[in-house]
């Protein structure tokens, strides 16, 4: 009986091993906070229209990433916010445009903003995690719900976070309608944007 019972012990501890592994965050246990670095973090965007395709990006990205416990890489919230203005296509007319009520209607709704509710990770390995953040996603000052794919990366020697992130966005889903003729012309009604975050622990 004695034997049964330390080979049970013994199981039910190699079974918790890999729960309490299975996450990136190694050598961190309770709450982390990660404030975005705004020098190193940058979004990119790709609008591919049948008349024409551009790339963009933005810049300026500021934040919070906060993690419940270091043990659930899953429960993460936070909020991301990305300045119209700080968005760039490598033409200074464009550059205008985007700007203007027709499109982001930067003068009256200055940020884009994801705020992430939840997160499902799917799959840890080593430091490094993938999976979805779900949240709520502000353009042009009209949210929808929003899921994105995620991997994370975690230097544990610097206590620093970096999330890269890729989604799609529908221009209707936030009342985007553009000027005539240019919408679904020479800007793509669906969007593509990648985003690589850094971020630093608080």
């Amino acid at each position: 009986m004695r034997r049964l019972l330390t080979a049970l012990v013994l199981a039910t501890s190699a079974l918790a091993l890999p729960a309490m592994a299975d996450t990136p965050f190694v050598g961190k246990t309770g709450a982390l906070t990660f404030g975005i670095d705004s020098a190193k973090s940058q979004l990119s965007f790709l609008s591919d229209a049948p008349m024409e395709k551009f790339k963009g990006t933005a810049e300026g990205i500021t934040g919070e990433f906060k993690i419940a416990d270091a043990a659930v890489p899953g429960g993460v919230t936070g909020k991301v916010i990305v300045p119209v203005a700080k968005m760039k296509t490598g033409n200074d007319l464009r550059d205008a445009h985007l700007k203007d009520k027709e499109w982001l209607n930067g003068g009256v709704n200055p940020n884009i903003t994801f705020e992430i509710e939840k997160a499902e990770i799917t799959k840890v390995d080593g430091t490094r995690a993938s999976g979805k953040a779900h949240g709520k996603f502000t353009v042009n000052g009209k949210s929808v719900s929003k899921d994105m794919t995620i991997d994370i990366a975690y230097a544990a020697d610097r206590n620093a976070i970096k999330v890269t992130a890729k989604f799609r966005v529908s221009l209707a889903d936030h009342d985007i309608k553009g000027v005539a003729g240019a919408a679904g012309s020479k800007v793509g009604n669906v969007i593509e944007i990648e985003a690589t975050l850094y971020g630093t622990g608080k």
